[in-house]
C-alpha cells in the first residue's frame, strides 16, 4: 500500500477498476475525521484504504464492507463502507465503467440512516447521472 491519505483516491485507478469522489467527499472526510481522535481517524483512514486499494485491484467488496444503505431510485441503490464510527456512502455507477463514486463521509454516533445523507447521496448521484460529476 503505497497511500498514505484519502485525498489519493481522490480519483485512483487501479488494475481493475477506479474509485472517484463526488464534489465534497474529501472536504466530509476532514469534517468526520477532525471529530475523532488523532489515532482513531489515522485507523479508519488506513482501514477505508487498504479496502479501497484491494477494490481497485479486483477484490470484490462483500457484504460485510460494503452494506446496502438505501435506494436512489427504484432499480439503484447505494451502500456504506462502514469502519466505526465513520460511514462512506458510494454507488456503483453505471455511467464511469468499472468505478465506484464516494458521496460524502460521515461521522455516525446514531442508529439509523439520516434522511440528510439519504439526500446528499441522491444529489451527488443525480449530479453523476446529467454529467455534472466530471
Amino acid at each position: 500500500m503505497t497511500e498514505r491519505s484519502i485525498h489519493e483516491f481522490a480519483d485512483k485507478k487501479g488494475t481493475k477498476r477506479r474509485i472517484l469522489n463526488a464534489p465534497g467527499a474529501l472536504a466530509s472526510w476532514e469534517i468526520a475525521a477532525k471529530a475523532l481522535p488523532a489515532k482513531k481517524a489515522n485507523a479508519i483512514e488506513g482501514a477505508l484504504i487498504f479496502v479501497f486499494e484491494e477494490w481497485i485491484n479486483g477484490v470484490r467488496l462483500h457484504n460485510d464492507l460494503a452494506v446496502p444503505e438505501g435506494e436512489l431510485d427504484k432499480n439503484h441503490k447505494f451502500f456504506a463502507i462502514k469502519r466505526i464510527p465513520i460511514r462512506a456512502y458510494f454507488w456503483y455507477s453505471e455511467i464511469y465503467s468499472d468505478s465506484i463514486i464516494i458521496s460524502h463521509y460521515v461521522g455516525k454516533k446514531w442508529r439509523n440512516l439520516r434522511s440528510r445523507d439519504t439526500k446528499r447521496v441522491k444529489a451527488n448521484w443525480a449530479k453523476e447521472q446529467v454529467g455534472e460529476m466530471r
